[in-house]
């Protein structure tokens, strides 16, 4: 009985270890999501002021183009993975309690 108690602690630390390095992954990856999206953003308003100053027809559509297609729409893929870091870390921390209530 004592063991099964035992395994059942490190079985709770060990989840509670991976909902702390949960936590890390996030707060890393918000960081990187405002620093390289206030980055990109700064890129983009770069572009827009040089175009200002631009005549060739054929370099203002292809700027335009860029603009049309939205190439520096990546970041929903982070938030995506944020939220679905989130939605497990939830989830981790329920079966966390789960443990809790067996010791």
């Amino acid at each position: 009985m004592s063991e099964d108690v035992v395994t059942i602690q490190r079985t709770k630390l060990s989840l509670i270890n991976a909902s702390r390095s949960m936590a890390l992954m996030l707060d890393k990856l918000r960081s990187i999501d405002a620093t390289e999206m206030g980055n990109i953003r700064n890129i983009v308003k770069n572009i827009d002021v040089e175009s200002d100053g631009i005549e060739n027809e054929k370099a203002l559509e292809l700027i335009q183009e860029i603009r049309d297609v939205d190439v520096f729409n990546f970041d929903q893929e982070v938030v995506e993975l944020i939220k679905n870091i989130e939605s497990s870390q939830a989830t981790l921390d329920n079966y966390i309690s789960a443990f809790k209530r067996l010791v």
